[in-house]
């Protein structure tokens, strides 16, 4: 059904690059509060890029004139008429979505703490716990190993070997509804601002390529959700932990590039100097004094001029 959506909404940014509408090109939901604001007042026959731009809501990116010089078009009949059957077909999906999430939810009766805490990996939500439960269940007891779990998935490399060569490392056919719900998440890691997910996205990425780091990635999502089943527990990033050793081995690996090179190497940690309790001098603000630092905020407030004496 979400797929039906998607399609649906897709037709609709067609057709209105087809009578010159750059909605799309200011707002990034053409069918969130404002672009179906937008879209129904188009579809009911207005045109004025005046009056359409006043259903702006929310904080958008655009200014009014960027939105009011994206609405003027060439608008027919027959346009409105297939925006308007669109917007029908979008309603319908809409409330379909809705009726099956509601019936999704009565079906995981019982599973909620289950679910929470698959929702503490990160990119997984409700929708992909919800996939997991249905494909791989909730006893654990018939796959031995994760590993089991990813190969039974398709989410493991091929092993096609033979007298010593290598060759084709394509991945089985497995789970389908699986593996997609799990490489979308994985390809959802890399646009994360920081993690364990998204460090090995790029580390894989940069020797093998993205598609097989996202392959990668979703082998290791479903890892930490096959432990999350069947031990009961949450999952914990050790993004800190890993950053501390990678850095430890980095400085090991050039520091023998260098003594390879006919160089003398002596790594030494840059000592970091304590913070002084209390505030420091011409301290103002809570977020500085955290930090430990003076602040930086002081000399760029606005000073507002002292109130005249009472007389």
């Amino acid at each position: 059904m979400q797929g039906d959506r998607n399609r649906v909404i897709n037709r609709i940014r067609r057709l209105l690059e087809t009578v010159n509408v750059k909605l799309g090109s200011v707002i990034s939901n053409v069918v969130g509060k404002t672009g179906l604001a937008i879209l129904r007042d188009l579809a009911a026959g207005h045109t004025d890029p005046e009056r359409l731009a006043s259903n702006m809501f929310g904080r958008l990116k655009c200014t009014r004139a960027q939105m009011i010089a994206s609405l003027r078009g060439r608008f027919t009949d027959h346009f409105r008429w297939e925006l308007k059957h669109l917007l029908e077909q979008l309603d319908f999906l809409d409330r379909q979505v809705a009726e099956y999430e509601a019936r999704i939810s009565q079906s995981m009766a019982g599973q909620e703490d289950l679910l929470a805490r698959l929702c503490t990996i990160p990119t997984v939500d409700l929708i992909t716990a919800w996939t997991l439960l249905a494909e791989i269940g909730t006893d654990m007891s018939r796959f031995p190993t994760a590993a089991h779990l990813c190969s039974w998935a398709g989410l493991c490399p091929g092993n096609n070997e033979s007298a010593g060569k290598r060759f084709s490392g394509k991945t089985r056919k497995g789970d389908r509804y699986l593996r997609r719900t799990l490489v979308q998440n994985a390809w959802a890691a890399s646009h994360m601002k920081k993690g364990l997910l998204k460090q090995m996205f790029f580390g894989v990425a940069r020797r093998r390529g993205m598609p097989k780091a996202a392959v990668a990635v979703a082998h290791r999502i479903l890892q930490i959700a096959y432990f999350v089943i069947r031990d009961g527990t949450m999952y914990r990033e050790v993004g800190v932990e890993m950053d501390e050793r990678k850095r430890q081995r980095t400085a090991k690996r050039l520091a023998r590039r260098l003594e390879e090179m006919g160089y003398e190497v002596t790594v030494k940690a840059h000592a970091r100097t304590p913070i002084a309790p209390g505030p420091l001098p011409g301290q103002t603000c809570k977020m500085c004094t955290a930090w430990g630092r003076a602040c930086i905020h002081a000399r760029n407030a606005v000073k507002t001029p002292p109130p005249p004496p009472s007389t």
